[in-house]
């Protein structure tokens, strides 16, 4: 029903709704998708398995990382290669208690939005029939389908699997707001305390921020003008592409992402986006659509300063004026919204699609999954991820930036060719299992192909990186 709905219909909506923040119910069950171990546990091997991408290099984890708080730390999340995305992925957490799914609302329910993203271009590009093809051809996955749905793989039932999991595992536990609400009045400081009576009252964050997930998952545009970031040709590529998929006459002419503009086609909802999830905000950055601000300070300053006055900006947007005290009371109630959440080691569940090898640019565009964020020739995206093309950091030393980089990732500001980058890299040679011999071939590779590096990378400095950071 949502999915049809204009940002005027679901405001009602939700006015209608409590104005109140509460605890988390339970999540509720599909009622045609019971949760059963046998359900879960496909759901999850799906989740991280490769093979559901036509590159055989991306599954859900790729974009919804469990250790960056089932989103990305990226402005911007990768893509199937040869494309580029120009949005954050939206967090996983409490995906169960959704009304909409992904910003501008266009996919409902889970059970669906998993098979969409499998197909999806951008996303992972996977023919489904080619898919389930692969899963009947793999007796252990037949037996796992088997289990859990009674039948053999089939499209249908890989999107209830992908779901179930999602809906019953990826659920906070409690918060300190939580326990606070229970009775422990000594669970949430002083400052937090008063950041709650600010975000009910003065910042009037609870107009939109409401119930036990702090969302009325409507769509508003909040005033966030337009990102340079997509003034790329790639970019414009991708939202001319996507505009016309989704039906607008006017695709041609679209140079910014409009948001739910994109499904009901109606003006009101230009540059609308839905309405996010609050809780474990600190493990979710960057934050907002396209990931702008790396910080929930950005977050309040933006809100204070009563947005950036754009076209068709929701009228309740506007000059807060919280004082420095106001505003740090604000964070540490925001903060206080960070519950504990599942454990799991992505892993021991990963499933690569390739082969042995020990072919570094086979590896590079394979198993070590490379080729996601850095795409063939070396090249990256401006401000997302840094290119290798031209990058002096490739060839430093013996190559153990290299190899520490794959084997445990990267994070902080990086400056390379004059241009800065946020972006945090994941620990992808431990995420996928790659060895000392494998992470060795690719980092070599790397160094020859685009730093004119003529000797390799010895496997004795990348165990010296696994041993260095072990200890």
């Amino acid at each position: 029903m949502l999915k049809t709905l204009s940002t005027a219909v679901v405001l009602a909506l939700s006015t209608a709704a409590s104005a109140n923040i509460s605890l988390l119910p339970p999540v509720k069950a599909n009622p045609d998708n019971q949760p059963t171990e046998a359900r879960m546990t496909l759901g999850k091997k799906l989740f991280f398995d490769n093979r559901i991408s036509a590159s055989g290099t991306m599954n859900c984890a790729s974009c919804h990382l469990p250790h960056q708080g089932w989103t990305i730390h990226t402005p911007i999340s990768p893509a199937n290669p040869g494309w580029v995305e120009r949005r954050n992925s939206p967090t996983l957490i409490n995906v169960g208690y959704n009304q909409a799914l992904i910003w501008d609302g266009r996919a409902w329910p889970l059970e669906k939005q998993a098979i969409g993203s499998t197909k999806n271009p951008l996303h992972k590009g996977q023919n489904i029939d080619h898919l389930m093809a692969t899963f009947n051809a793999d007796p252990d996955m037949v037996k796992m389908f088997q289990a859990a749905y009674g039948n053999t793989p089939n499209t249908k039932d890989y999107g209830k699997a992908l779901a179930v999991f999602q809906r019953h595992f990826i659920v906070t536990g409690d918060s300190a707001f939580d326990l606070y609400l229970k009775g422990d009045k000594t669970a949430m400081s002083a400052p937090a305390v008063r950041g709650m009576d600010l975000f009910t009252g003065k910042a009037g964050c609870v107009a939109c921020h409401d119930g036990g997930n702090f969302s009325d998952y409507g769509f508003y545009n909040i005033g966030l003008k337009h990102n340079p970031l997509l003034d790329s040709e790639t970019h414009q590529k991708v939202l001319k592409f996507d505009a016309k998929r989704t039906g607008n006459k006017d695709w041609n002419s679209i140079n910014t992402d409009p948001g739910r503009y994109l499904i009901t086609h109606d003006k009101a909802d230009w540059g609308a986006f839905k309405t996010p999830t609050l809780r474990n905000l600190a493990d979710t950055f960057p934050y907002m659509h396209d990931g702008r601000y790396q910080t929930l300070s950005a977050v309040i300053e933006h809100y204070n300063r009563g947005g950036d006055n754009v076209k068709n900006q929701d009228p309740r947007i506007k000059p807060l004026g919280l004082s420095a005290a106001e505003k740090a009371d604000l964070l540490a109630f925001l903060q206080s919204l960070r519950g504990e959440l599942p454990e799991i080691d992505m892993a021991k569940w990963v499933r690569n699609a390739k082969g042995e090898t020990l072919d570094g640019k086979a590896l590079f565009e394979g198993k070590g999954t490379c080729i996601n964020c850095h795409q063939a020739e070396g090249q990256g995206i401006p401000g997302v991820f840094p290119p290798l093309a031209g990058n002096a950091h490739v060839s430093e030393g013996d190559g153990s930036y290299v190899a520490h980089t794959i084997l445990y990732g990267r994070s902080g500001t990086l400056s390379v060719k004059g241009l800065s980058f946020d972006a945090i890299m994941p620990p992808i040679g431990l995420q996928q299992g790659l060895s000392d011999a494998e992470i060795a071939a690719i980092a070599t590779y790397v160094r020859q192909a685009w730093s004119n590096q003529v000797s390799a990378v010895k496997l004795e400095a990348v165990a010296a990186q696994r041993g260095d950071a072990q200890h």
